[in-house]
């Protein structure tokens, strides 16, 4: 079986076009992100958790141009594609690593973000993972992500599964697009429902957790220290 890392590899020069293409409302999805941060938050540094190219991090650039953000990953090409497109910028530092063996260091980011990236290890790994994310955050530090979930029932689920399916393909995804993806889910994702992941925040730590947007599979997560 092709390992997480290999499978990005692979897709390195071509992941942004696929994404626009696999996700709907994949704009809206990042903009939400970014709406619900508060007026008056100036965050010093920024993590982006599993970083892929780089589109989240360049809203990050974009929204925090001061700020000085560890973009991570774990595939070493992925890194090597968001170096190229981010070669002049400064305030970026690359880090090639695996969600399940992270150690961040304590009070070392204001801001954590992560998109469609979280779902690819186990429970028991994002568990550990949230824990992680809430001791190296500073006092009232943020954690938003978005990610793929699973619905609260199978039928819900699969539902969302067949309404992505079309929604796919009306962007452009192809038949091999789809199945190449289906392949890559059967292997290595790991959907969990939204209450699963706010329940396993406020067991990490955080007091403020929230469903901020949520479109099929889809969801966008808010946790404050």
């Amino acid at each position: 079986m092709i390992r997480v890392e290999e499978f990005y590899d692979q897709l390195s020069s071509k992941y942004s076009e696929l994404i626009i293409k696999c996700v709907p409302r994949y704009p809206e999805l990042m903009d939400n992100m970014f709406r619900y941060l508060p007026s008056d938050f100036q965050p010093k540094r920024i993590l982006d958790l599993g970083c892929g190219t780089g589109n989240l991090t360049e809203l990050m650039l974009k929204t925090f141009p001061e700020a000085e953000i560890d973009a991570l990953d774990i595939s070493e090409n992925i890194l090597k594609e968001s170096r190229k497109r981010f070669s002049q910028i400064p305030n970026i530092r690359y880090i090639q690593a695996d969600f399940k063996s992270l150690h961040l260091a304590p009070g070392s980011y204001d801001l954590v973000m992560s998109t469609i990236a979280i779902h690819h290890i186990e429970d028991y790994h994002k568990s550990k993972l949230y824990k992680e994310v809430y001791q190296a955050l500073t006092d009232k530090g943020i954690f938003i992500f978005a990610d793929q979930t699973r619905g609260i029932t199978d039928e819900i689920y699969h539902k969302n599964i067949s309404s992505w399916k079309n929604e796919a393909f009306k962007l452009g995804s192809t038949q091999e697009n789809w199945d190449m993806w289906m392949k890559h889910q059967d292997a290595h994702d790991f959907h969990t429902p939204v209450p699963w992941h706010l329940q396993e925040l406020a067991n990490a730590g955080f007091t403020e957790t929230d469903l901020l947007w949520k479109y099929l599979l889809w969801a966008v997560i808010w946790a404050r220290k």
